[in-house]
């Protein structure tokens, strides 16, 4: 793959991704300034906002996809089966279904997490719903807080259609992203 890159998040390697797929990153939130970042096949990593390639999209003229303030830096995944959607939740309270592989430590961080979102009923060990106005990218990126390394995390919004997933590998992105969008 020409001009291919890839990002490495807490060590770990991602990619590699073409220049359109990193900047639609950027535009979602899930590539920051300060994400490093390397051509494939190099051996040292920089900064995105040092490419040439990603400069504009971290400029502060307008251009920025996305701020660095209340967004994690990590390597994240959200897709949706709906148009686009703010990052806010339209019309109140959203319905969401959270599973869990809960691998390194007690849940329970992870469950006053949960819980803090408004209305929360476990289901089994490790998958709840729940009823908030917060959007499936903030309930994510609330939860990673409270996860592991080798944990995953599984959102699904259900009132929007939008699903977004954390540390499934680039294997399982590949085939979830590819079901979820013949869904819609």
């Amino acid at each position: 793959m020409i001009g291919a890159w890839t990002i490495n998040v807490s060590g770990r390697v991602y990619g590699p991704y073409t220049l359109d797929r990193m900047r639609t990153f950027a535009g979602e939130g899930r590539l920051m300034k300060h994400s490093l970042v390397s051509r494939e096949g190099a051996a040292d990593w920089h900064e995105a906002h040092d490419e040439p390639e990603f400069t504009e999209l971290f400029s502060d003229d307008g251009k920025a996809a996305a701020t660095d303030t209340a967004k994690l830096d990590a390597f994240e995944t959200t897709t949706t089966s709906a148009p686009a959607a703010a990052d806010v939740a339209e019309g109140g309270k959203s319905h969401f279904t959270i599973v869990v592989d809960l691998k390194s430590r007690s849940s329970t961080g992870l469950e006053q997490a949960i819980m803090s979102f408004g209305t929360a009923h476990k289901l089994v060990p490790n998958v709840w719903i729940v009823s908030t106005d917060q959007t499936v990218n903030a309930v994510r990126n609330r939860l990673v807080q409270e996860l592991g390394k080798p944990d995953s995390l599984f959102v699904v919004d259900a009132t929007h259609g939008k699903a977004a997933w954390f540390n499934f590998g680039p294997e399982a992105d590949v085939k979830i992203r590819r079901v979820w969008q013949k869904a819609s």
